[in-house]
């Protein structure tokens, strides 16, 4: 290793980097209207058939 590297310990974070989520992002929902819930179907549909 060069010289002007610096060893760091093991897990030790690195000041250029933000520190990481231990979890994931919070869920979000929203509801559908019939019309709305019914093209997704189609398109849930469609995509199985391999039709798009």
């Amino acid at each position: 290793m060069p010289e002007h590297a610096s060893r760091r310990p093991e897990g030790h974070p690195l000041p250029a980097l933000p520190q990481q989520r231990q979890t994931g992002p919070r869920s979000e929902s929203a509801e559908l209207t019939t019309e709305e819930r019914r093209a997704f179907e189609e398109l849930v549909r469609r995509l199985g058939d391999g039709a798009l």
